[in-house]
């Protein structure tokens, strides 16, 4: 299969559509649905990152250098994520 930038030319179509009410309506409910399911994945990917700085942290905590000190939101959702 050919890469389009490895094509001498580029063709695309352009399209413009008038979706009906109850479209619209469907279209905002999928919509609203892939952003709940991305969120709740970056929050999920957040709190875990937290988790393990937190752990990290405590394992380390003899040289207190090698992290910086997480300030109290981010103990809060580490400890959540580990217990």
């Amino acid at each position: 299969m050919k890469r389009m930038s490895s094509l001498a030319y580029h063709f695309g179509v352009k399209l413009r559509f008038y979706p009906s009410s109850k479209q619209k309506k469907i279209i905002k409910l999928n919509y609203d649905a892939q952003r709940f399911v991305y969120n709740s994945y970056v929050g999920r990917n957040r709190s875990n990152y937290h988790a393990k700085r937190y752990l990290a942290v405590r394992q380390y905590q003899a040289m207190p250098f090698a992290f910086s000190i997480l300030n109290n939101y981010e103990t809060k959702l580490a400890e959540e994520v580990v217990a």
